[in-house]
């Protein structure tokens, strides 16, 4: 089966490269470069656990948090390279008013969530400001370089046989007898068996290429990385904002989220809200130089949920998207699951809350 893969984030990339190791001949077409949007404004956060895992959302979440070791010692060997996954767990500080039961948490013990109290937050993490006398710490969440990651994809997609075309700018799916015949870039046709669309917040505008209807919104993601050499954190912190310390000698903060459209821009605003909460939490990040700033354009459906799945009505079409702030998360299971899907027809999961086609313009 010949694919075409739209968008080289880290959706996408991931995607072609399970398509390849299923045997698939794959193109994988990137109007810039490999994970140059959405999948560079993220942190790199693997957190799937919530007050609730009975949702179709948690259980997705969850099946691609398992997934991560493995992910990352089959990338590592594929490509040498180290994506930085870091396994030493969250701390996420509590107002007193916070209620929350973690005992009545199914995956709590699986997760090693803890209450901290009193001197114990600042035994755990020393850098924690004293005014914060009471905390979750959640060992089970991990952290991982997502910049890196999208790259190791990349390399391994193209190592197992896919053609990566970047700078190739697709402008229109091509539907012929209710088919996904292919897509038009720069002007030149290329054809295949099946579509996917993968292009994050521009989903949207290749759906409405063939007259089809999808309401895929961006909102803008600021954020903030921090000279970190010495380190001064230990532990992922995540409040008001999140700050998560890097092996690289980075700390990131993070991040806005704003209905700003394609406005391409860091403000002070943005910046400065960020900081004052960063710094609230970790008093000693005032210390530290900025090392450099930057946004991206996170995909956004009206019910926050991703868009997964077929085209009604277009055989061969198919969309992984508006993953919102969870597409580093979801991108080992959205692969796998959309590979199998694709090449059996049958997801492998309960995908009924992902559907393009619960939108009633969808068509």
């Amino acid at each position: 089966m010949k694919v075409l893969v739209v968008g080289g984030g880290i959706i996408g990339c991931a995607t072609a490269y399970e398509l390849a190791k299923a045997g698939c001949a794959v193109t994988l077409l990137e109007r810039a470069a490999p994970g140059a949007e959405a999948s560079s404004a993220a942190a790199g956060l693997l957190a799937p656990l919530g007050e609730s895992s009975q949702t179709g959302f948690a259980r997705l979440a969850l099946a691609s948090w398992r997934l991560y070791p493995e992910v990352v010692r089959e990338l590592r060997e594929r490509t040498g390279m180290d994506v930085e996954h870091v396994t030493r767990g969250t701390i996420y500080p509590m107002a007193a008013t916070d209620a929350r039961d973690v005992d009545e948490w199914a995956l709590a013990p699986e997760f090693g969530v803890e209450r901290l109290e009193g001197a114990d937050v600042q035994k755990r993490e020393p850098a924690l400001s004293p005014r914060v006398r009471r905390a979750l710490f959640v060992r089970g969440d991990h952290w991982i370089n997502n910049q890196r990651l999208v790259l190791a994809y990349a390399q391994a997609a193209v190592a197992a046989g896919v053609e990566l075309c970047a700078g190739a700018s697709v402008s229109r799916v091509v539907v012929e007898r209710g088919r996904a015949a292919g897509v038009v870039a720069d002007g030149e046709r290329h054809e295949a068996d099946a579509v996917l669309l993968a292009a994050g917040a521009w989903t949207s505008e290749l759906v409405a290429s063939f007259g089809g209807q999808l309401r895929i919104e961006p909102r803008r993601g600021q954020m903030i990385a921090l000279a970190h050499v010495p380190a001064v954190l230990t532990y992922c912190v995540h409040g008001e904002a999140y700050v998560v310390p890097r092996p690289s000698g980075e700390v990131l903060i993070g991040a806005t989220v704003e209905r700003a459209g394609f406005q391409r821009a860091v403000t002070a605003e943005g910046i400065a809200g960020l900081l004052r909460a960063a710094i609230e939490l970790v008093p000693s990040l005032g210390e530290l130089p900025i090392a450099r700033t930057w946004c991206g354009f996170r995909p956004w459906a009206p019910d926050s949920l991703p868009v997964l799945g077929p085209w009604p009505g277009v055989e061969g079409l198919w969309l992984a998207t508006a993953h919102f702030r969870n597409g580093i998360l979801l991108a080992p299971i959205t692969a796998r699951l959309m590979t199998d899907w694709i090449t059996t027809g049958a997801p492998g999961l309960e995908v009924g809350d992902f559907l393009p086609a619960r939108f009633g313009d969808a068509s």
